[in-house]
């Protein structure tokens, strides 16, 4: 019995996801995903775990986990509220957290039962090894990049824009954008 509900919670909690990207990587992360062939930052039930441990070292209400998150990610992600409060109230709907209150604040503590999830469930987080390779990142070469993409990608619209104009131009805009693609993948080759 106790099995059969372990495993109702577990897949109950691994269905839910963040849905966004927030204000942090947007674009830039969802980007380098699919270039990686992946379709976004967290994969199912990856939040609900880096929250939990979160609260594992200490209760935190929501706005707090917002803040902290992105302090991990060193600004690239900042997930919205409409991501976090949803599976907060998930995670409270399955006996994981409890909540006490801080005049209006929520302040959001593991129970024994998120501790067993998380101890049950160590070598499912894919979360925490992807964290790990986070870490190693550059992240101050990273915003560069991220920059030089953005003037690069403003750079590609405005001459798209202008090559609509005349066919001649299109056509020689198209040929720029076929030799791009042929470079960057021989580059990745190469790699």
């Amino acid at each position: 019995m106790f099995n059969r509900q372990f495993h109702n919670r577990r897949h109950t909690l691994m269905q839910h996801e963040d849905r966004g990207f927030g204000n942090g990587f947007g674009g830039f992360e969802k980007m380098f995903a699919s270039a990686r062939g992946t379709d976004r930052f967290f994969k199912k039930g990856n939040l609900q775990f880096i929250i939990l441990k979160l609260l594992l070292e200490e209760p935190r209400h929501g706005y707090q986990i917002i803040k902290d998150l992105e302090v991990q990610f060193k600004g690239f992600y900042s997930p919205s509220p409409g991501s976090i409060y949803p599976i907060l109230q998930m995670l409270e709907d399955r006996g994981f957290v409890s909540i006490s209150k801080d005049g209006k604040k929520k302040i959001y503590t593991v129970t024994n039962e998120g501790i067993q999830f998380l101890e049950e469930n160590a070598s499912n987080d894919e979360f925490t090894k992807h964290m790990e390779q986070i870490k190693k990142i550059d992240m101050d070469k990273m915003q560069e990049l991220r920059a030089e993409l953005q003037e690069l990608f403003k750079s590609f619209m405005l001459a798209g824009k202008s090559a609509m104009k005349d066919d001649k131009e299109y056509e020689q805009f198209q040929q720029l954008i076929k030799e791009t693609k042929k470079k960057l993948l021989q580059f990745r080759e190469e790699k």
